[in-house]
C-alpha cells in the first residue's frame, strides 16, 4: 500500500502546468490575461484571499519547507447559511487523525492551480460550481458577501491559473516471445 501511494504521489508531482495565462502575465506578457482576469486577480488580493492562497501554487506561504502542508480553520466565520447548506462543519477535518482539539475543522489549504478540473469543491464535494465555491469562501473565510461581479472576476482569474498539461508518453511492456497461454 505504501509503495502504491508513493508511486501515485510521484506521478502527481509530474503534473505541473507552469505555462498558464497567469504565469505568462507575471513574466511580462501583459496580453496573456484578459481585462476581467486582471480585475479578478486584483479583487482576489483586495478581498483577502491571498492570506491563505499565496505562493507559486496558491496553497499557502511560499516560505514553508517543501512538502509541508499549510492548514487553516474552515470555516473561520461559522453560522452562515452556507455552513448548513453545504454541511461544512460535519467533518472535523485534521482532528480525525490527530485527535487534538486544536485541529478541529483544520484543513490543508489546496492549490488553486487547475481548479476548474477538480469540481466538486471542498472536503465533502457538496459545492458543485466554482462560482458557489468563491461565494462560500468569501463568506465563511473572510466574512464578506461578494457581489456577482466580484465573483465573476475572481472566477475568471482562477481560470487563468489553468495551464496545459505535459505531454505524457505511456510506457509499454516489452513483447514476450512465445505463447503465454499453454494448454495442459
Amino acid at each position: 500500500m505504501d509503495n502504491a501511494a508513493k508511486a501515485i504521489a510521484a506521478y502527481e508531482r509530474t503534473l505541473i502546468t507552469p505555462d498558464s495565462a497567469y504565469d505568462r502575465y507575471v513574466k511580462g506578457d501583459k496580453k496573456a490575461m484578459t481585462e476581467q482576469q486582471v480585475r479578478g486577480m486584483d479583487t482576489f488580493a483586495k478581498t483577502g484571499c491571498t492570506a491563505c492562497h499565496s505562493g507559486p501554487t496558491f496553497n499557502g506561504s511560499a516560505n514553508l519547507p517543501m512538502g509541508q502542508g499549510f492548514f487553516m480553520k474552515f470555516p473561520i466565520f461559522p453560522g452562515s447559511v452556507y455552513e448548513t447548506k453545504y454541511k461544512l462543519t460535519e467533518d472535523l477535518g485534521r482532528h480525525t487523525v490527530t485527535q487534538q482539539d486544536a485541529d478541529k475543522h483544520m484543513w490543508r489549504v489546496p492549490t488553486l492551480r487547475n481548479l476548474t478540473y477538480t469540481a466538486p469543491y471542498f472536503h465533502n464535494g457538496l459545492v458543485k460550481s466554482l462560482d458557489d465555491a468563491v461565494r462560500v469562501m468569501g463568506k465563511v473565510q473572510l466574512n464578506k458577501d461578494l457581489s456577482d461581479k466580484e465573483v465573476q472576476d475572481i472566477v475568471a482569474f482562477l481560470k487563468a491559473l489553468d495551464g496545459p498539461f505535459p505531454q505524457q508518453t505511456m510506457p509499454r511492456l516489452p513483447p514476450t516471445p512465445g505463447n503465454l497461454l499453454t494448454a495442459n
